[in-house]
C-alpha cells in the first residue's frame, strides 16, 4: 500500500537516541532552493545541515517537473544554472545521439517539439543533486519534520525534529514548499488570494469564468472542430444529477464577488512521467481506494467533446529517452481542483490526508479513463498506450514522491512582491535574481452558474510576454522585518501576493534565491549580522561574481548545446 506515511513521513519519533547538532547555517528543506543554500554554504567553508522532510531530496526536480519552466533561460544564473549544465551533460553523455520524439494518438504519429537541454529526467536530476550533498560533505537529514522551533530576542536558536533532536545554528534557511519552519517561528505569513483593492492589483482575487482557447488544439482537434476547454468545459454541462445531486468536485458555495479575496489556493497534482516506449511502460496502477463517482463529471465531459483525445485531457511535454512529463490540462484533468482546502496551515496529519486523498483522485482519474466501460474505446486503448517509466521512481511504485504544492504560505517580510512589481516597476536596487516566467495559475475552484451549469475559475495565464521583459527580485522579499526574526531567510515562500507567486514560483528561480540566501546566511553567521543588515554592495557583489543574474543587463550566455 503507497502512501504518504509509507514513502515520504515518518511522524513516530525515532527509535535512535535524541541528538544535539551544531552547524553554522540550518537548511529546513532539501528542495532545489534548499540545496542550492547548502551550496553556496560549503563554498563559504561554513558548516551546514540538511534537513529534507521526505525520503528524497530534490523536490519537484527530482519530483516530477521535467519539462523545465525558464521563462528566458539566459536569466537563469548561479547555482542553478550550474545545476541545469551538469544536467545536460550527464544527459548528453547518455544520449549522444537521441531519436526525435514522437507522440502516437489513435495511431497517427505526431511530431513533437524536441525536449531541451532544460527538460531532463528526474533520476538524472536526482543523482545531480545526490552528487552535490556527496561532494559538499554536509549532514542530510531525511524523513523528519519541525516540530518546534525556538526564538529568542528575535532569533531562532535551535528547532525540534519530529525524532526529538534539536538542532542549533547561527542562521537558519526555510526552503520548504509549506513554510513551517517560518511558520513555527512565529514570522507572520498568510496564503489564499488578496482582494483587488489590497495592493490595487487588477489580476488578484476571484476571477469570473472567462473562456480560453488552448495554444495547441491543432494537435488534438478533429478538423472542423474546435474545443475551448482550457478556458471553460466547452459545454453546458448540468451541475446536478437527475435526484438534484451536485455531482463530485462542485462546489455548493455561489461563486463570490470577482476580485474579492479568499483563502483558497490552486489546485495541486503529481507530475507524472509516462511513456509509451514498451521496454519501459508500466501500466497505470489502481489506486487504494478508487472512487468512480468522483468522475462522473469526466465522463459527461468526455460525452460532451466526441473524439476528445487523452492529450487534450492531460498535457504532454517531451523529455530525454522517449518519455514525457505529464501536466494538468483543462478543467477537469490531473489536477485535483479543490481537494486543497485548508493545506497551508494543516497539521501533520491532515497533510498527510490531503497528500493521500490526491494520490487517490489522480490515480483513480487515470484508472477510470483506462478502465471506465463508459468511456469511449479509442479513448481507453489510447489511454493505455502510455503507463509510468519502469527506470524512474522504482521504490515508490514509479509515482513521483513531491505533491505539487504550487503555493502555500507566503511570507509578510520586508518587502512584498505585487503584480506592480511583475508587470511596472521592474527594477530593485538589492534584486537577486530575476523572474521571466508568464503569470500561472491553475484553477482554483469548480462552481454552479446561475443557469445551474457547472463552471470553473481561478485560472491566471494572459499571456503576458514576460520572457522579453524581466523582473528583479528584491532581496528584503525572501527576508522577515527585523523585528520578526533577525536570523531566518525565506526562499520559496517569499513575500509576495498570490499574483506576484503565480511567476515566481517556478523552480530555477527558487533555485537563485536559494543561492541568494544561502551566501547571505554565510556572511550573517561569519560576522554576527542580522540577515538584514547585509543588504549591502559587498553581498550582491559577491552574488554577481558566483554567476548570478541580477538584472537584464547581465543576462547570461546559454551553452550552445546540441538540442536532446
Amino acid at each position: 500500500m503507497l502512501t504518504r506515511r509509507t514513502f515520504t513521513f515518518a511522524l513516530a519519533a525515532s527509535s535512535a537516541a535524541a541528538q544535539t547538532m551544531n552547524a553554522d547555517v540550518l537548511v529546513y528543506g532539501g528542495s532545489p532552493a534548499g540545496l542550492a543554500a547548502a551550496a553556496a554554504v560549503v563554498r563559504e567553508g561554513l558548516s551546514v545541515i540538511v534537513v529534507e522532510p521526505s525520503l528524497h531530496i530534490g523536490g519537484l526536480i527530482t519530483g516530477g517537473i521535467a519539462c523545465t519552466d525558464t521563462g528566458t533561460p539566459q536569466f537563469v544564473g548561479g547555482l542553478a544554472a550550474e545545476f541545469f549544465d551538469e544536467v545536460a551533460a550527464e544527459t548528453h553523455r547518455l544520449y549522444p545521439r537521441p531519436e526525435a520524439p514522437k507522440l502516437l494518438f489513435r495511431g497517427q504519429v505526431l511530431e513533437w517539439r524536441p525536449a531541451r537541454n532544460w527538460d531532463l529526467e528526474p533520476k538524472i536530476a536526482r543523482q545531480v543533486f545526490e552528487g552535490w550533498v556527496k561532494k559538499g560533505g554536509y549532514r542530510l537529514i531525511r524523513n523528519q519534520r519541525v516540530a518546534s522551533v525556538q526564538v529568542k530576542d528575535k532569533r531562532i536558536s535551535a528547532i525540534r525534529l519530529t525524532n526529538g533532536a534539536e538542532l542549533k545554528a547561527k542562521v537558519f534557511i526555510d526552503a520548504s514548499y509549506e513554510g513551517d519552519l517560518m511558520a513555527r517561528a512565529n514570522v507572520p505569513s498568510t496564503w489564499g488570494r488578496e482582494g483587488r483593492n489590497e495592493h490595487d492589483e487588477p489580476l488578484a482575487g476571484v476571477r469570473t469564468a472567462h473562456f480560453l482557447r488552448n495554444y495547441s488544439d491543432e494537435y488534438y482537434n478533429k478538423p472542423g472542430i474546435e474545443y475551448t476547454h482550457h478556458g471553460q468545459f466547452g459545454a453546458d454541462i448540468p451541475a446536478r444529477d437527475k435526484a438534484g445531486k451536485l455531482l463530485w468536485g462542485i462546489s455548493s458555495q455561489k461563486l463570490a464577488e470577482p476580485g474579492s479575496a479568499d483563502k483558497n489556493i490552486q489546485a495541486f497534482c503529481f507530475r507524472l512521467i509516462a511513456t509509451q516506449r514498451e521496454d519501459l511502460r508500466v501500466a497505470w496502477p489502481k489506486p487504494d481506494r478508487y472512487l468512480p463517482q468522483r468522475y462522473e463529471l469526466l465522463r459527461r465531459y468526455i460525452q460532451a467533446h466526441p473524439g476528445i483525445s487523452f492529450a487534450r485531457l492531460v498535457h504532454f511535454s517531451a523529455i530525454p529517452n522517449g518519455k514525457y512529463d505529464l501536466n494538468a490540462s483543462g478543467p477537469f484533468s490531473i489536477d485535483y481542483v479543490g481537494g486543497n482546502v485548508g493545506y497551508p496551515g494543516a497539521d501533520y496529519p491532515t497533510r498527510d490526508r490531503i497528500f493521500q486523498d490526491h494520490l487517490d483522485y489522480q490515480k483513480g482519474f487515470l484508472w477510470f479513463l483506462a478502465h471506465d466501460e463508459t468511456v469511449p474505446r479509442p479513448l481507453r486503448d489510447e489511454v493505455n498506450s502510455w503507463g509510468l517509466c519502469r527506470d524512474e521512481y522504482p521504490d515508490t511504485g514509479h509515482w513521483p514522491v513531491q505533491m505539487y504544492i504550487r503555493e502555500a504560505r507566503r511570507m509578510k517580510g520586508d518587502y512584498l512582491m505585487t503584480e506592480h512589481d511583475i508587470l511596472r516597476n521592474k527594477r530593485k536596487d538589492d534584486s537577486i535574481g530575476m523572474g521571466s516566467f508568464v503569470l500561472d495559475s491553475h484553477w482554483v475552484q469548480r462552481f454552479v452558474d446561475d443557469q445551474g451549469h457547472v463552471r470553473i475559475e481561478g485560472h491566471l495565464d494572459e499571456s503576458i510576454q514576460l520572457s522579453k521583459a524581466p523582473y528583479d527580485i528584491p532581496y528584503r522579499s525572501i527576508t522577515p522585518r527585523k523585528e520578526d526574526c533577525r536570523n531566518l531567510l525565506v526562499p520559496v515562500c517569499v513575500s509576495a501576493t498570490h499574483v506576484a507567486i503565480c511567476t515566481i514560483r517556478m523552480e530555477p528561480v527558487y533555485m537563485m534565491l536559494g543561492h541568494a540566501a544561502g551566501l547571505a546566511a554565510a556572511l550573517a553567521a561569519r560576522s554576527g549580522a542580522t540577515v538584514q543588515d547585509l543588504n549591502d554592495a559587498g553581498f550582491f557583489g559577491k552574488l554577481r561574481a558566483q554567476g548570478a543574474v541580477l538584472h537584464p543587463g547581465q543576462a547570461r550566455p546559454v551553452k550552445a548545446t546540441p538540442a536532446i
